[in-house]
């Protein structure tokens, strides 16, 4: 590719070098130097289980990485998972028993996708665990340390759900001891090559990359991704089906768009050259509506000269949002 490579190790979704994602992997650097909890927030799509699985392998490679999905099952059978079959008090501390995926996991991390999903009794009796750090074992005489660490992944609106009661702010406060917060993709156009990179090469064990041209990568990074890295994924698929392991050109991509919700669907008899010229306008029109309007960012941002930029807005009859033609 084109693009810089990334560094060796880190998640897709923390790929790149924008400011946002920056700062996310800096918060999973901060992660990554203690035991705490961590909360994960991340839009539909942006794979935290990645992420907990990248602090899992610096952490405590040697140890078990257990995955409970909050969203899928009976609310008893995802707390049975939790806390194990043995489902009562001793005094002041939960009995676990050792099916107990907290206990099971070791020292290893359990990791709970979808946490503002997590039933209200579980997320009672979570924070209780939690906050003493302590657990019984079956018929062990006394506590015993929690060993194993916790990390969670929410949605974003997880404030909604604390001012409505759904979520316990217990619960949030302990979990939220590290919080790494990934951007959307499209938040961070600029992170798109080196996102791809690391797609491409976790997907490819002898280290072959094809190689994309910058035109092929500028209309990826112009689309906004409504899911993410699965979006981004599907459409990588189709572009190798298609293209193999030769250079990939702008012509290659918009051969396999668009992707769902991300422009209208073009019609399938017009030419590749028709097909092109309405993406472009598409992406010139968006270019200009976030600079409002302002030729030079505008210009600078697509990287082409304003005079051109005026003449292309004439030739592809791009209109200001006031009716007045550029």
């Amino acid at each position: 590719m084109t693009s810089k490579r990334s560094e060796s190790g880190v998640p897709p979704p923390l790929a790149g070098s924008s400011p946002a994602v920056m700062r996310a992997r800096a918060a999973f650097e901060h992660a990554a130097a203690d035991a705490a909890p961590v909360l994960i927030v991340a839009d539909e799509g942006l794979e935290p289980e990645a992420i907990a699985r990248a602090l899992h392998a610096r952490t405590r490679r040697s140890e078990r990485f257990r995955v409970i999905s909050c969203t899928a099952g009976d609310p008893i059978d995802i707390e049975r998972q939790l806390f194990g079959r043995i489902a009562r008090r001793a005094a002041d501390h939960d009995v676990l028993s050792t099916d107990a995926a907290l206990v099971d996991a070791g020292g290893g991390t359990v990791f709970l996708a979808g946490v503002e999903e997590l039933p209200a009794s579980a997320q009672r009796r979570l924070a209780r665990v939690l906050r003493d750090g302590e657990v019984r074992i079956g018929g062990s005489r006394g506590p015993v340390a929690l060993r194993a660490r916790v990390v969670a992944a929410a949605r974003p609106g997880l404030d909604a759900e604390l001012r409505d009661g759904a979520f316990r702010a217990d619960l949030h406060r302990r979990l939220a001891t590290r919080v790494i917060e990934v951007p959307r993709l499209r938040d961070r156009p600029a992170d798109l090559p080196a996102v791809i990179d690391r797609v491409l090469a976790a997907g490819r064990s002898n280290g072959s990359r094809p190689v994309f041209t910058q035109a092929a990568l500028t209309v990826l990074s112009a689309l906004p991704w409504p899911r993410n890295l699965h979006d981004l994924r599907t459409v990588l698929e189709r572009i190798l089906a298609v293209a193999g392991d030769r250079l990939i050109r702008q012509e290659d991509v918009l051969a396999c768009l668009p992707i769902e919700g991300a422009f209208a669907r073009m019609t399938s008899h017009v030419s590749l050259r028709e097909a092109r010229r309405q993406f472009e306008r598409e992406y010139i029109a968006q270019v200009l509506e976030h600079h409002s309007w302002r030729m030079s960012d505008a210009a600078r941002t697509l990287g082409i000269e304003r005079a051109n930029l005026y003449r292309k807005t004439r030739q592809l009859g791009i209109v200001h949002a006031r009716g007045e033609r550029s």
